[in-house]
């Protein structure tokens, strides 16, 4: 889309689309003023994805920054193909959706290390709420999503995961939709110090996507647990 004509509002020069609305004759002036601010409030908010990046990752981007990091990019992704990506209207489409809703709650209050080879740690729902159907476990470097069950509140489950590699992997909670919830669990490879380079890199890998093909995988179970 080329936005090839300029208007100078309020000291500023906007890029608009098309033609700009002409005045009405004289003797309707009011009532076309009025109409005429309508309309050309209107196409200034049709052009805001002019005014920025048509690029699709880069909206995505700018749409996971505007949320805090607080989602995956497929849930970004969905709420911008539901818009046509048109940031503004992602950005209100989702604020919409989570008006009311409540995330799951979880908690890690277990973590151990029973030998070389396997993590374990062990979530609690902290909240009110059973988890829903289909929440899931995801890194931004694992290929494979693995489903959570639906864990009542106060229950708790296990999740093992082989020790194969000597980068660390970091895995978050998702609801259906894409919402991060609860503590991240993260493997740091034997011999590792709790250095502020590892904690850096460790916050890195939560939040940045990178290209699972080229990362080692990890085999990673979930075992629900009655208390």
């Amino acid at each position: 889309m080329q936005c090839d004509t300029m208007v100078a509002y309020d000291n500023q020069t906007t890029a608009l689309e098309g033609p700009i609305p002409l005045p009405a004759p004289a003797q309707n002036y009011d009532k076309a003023r009025a109409a005429s601010d309508i309309d050309l409030d209107s196409i200034l908010l049709h052009q805001f994805s002019c005014l920025g990046t048509r690029d699709h990752e880069d909206l995505i981007e700018q749409f996971h920054s505007l949320m805090n990091n607080q989602m995956n990019k497929d849930a970004g992704r969905f709420f911008l193909e539901m818009s046509n990506w048109n940031l503004q209207t992602a950005v209100g489409c989702y604020l919409d959706f989570c008006n009311g809703q409540t995330l799951p709650s979880m908690k890690i209050i277990h973590q151990s290390q029973p030998n070389n080879q396997q993590m374990v740690w062990r979530l609690q729902n902290t909240g009110s709420e059973t988890w829903p159907n289909g929440c899931y476990l995801m890194s931004t470097t694992q290929m494979r999503r693995i489903e959570v069950p639906t864990i009542r509140p106060g229950e708790t489950c296990e999740v093992v995961a082989d020790i194969c590699s000597n980068e660390p992997v970091v895995w978050r909670l998702c609801a259906p939709h894409g919402e991060y919830f609860g503590d991240n669990l993260c493997l740091v490879p034997p011999g590792s110090f709790n250095s502020h380079e590892l904690n850096q890199r460790l916050a890195q890998l939560a939040v940045t996507e990178q290209n699972p093909a080229q990362c080692p995988q990890v085999h990673i179970v979930i075992a629900e647990r009655m208390e």
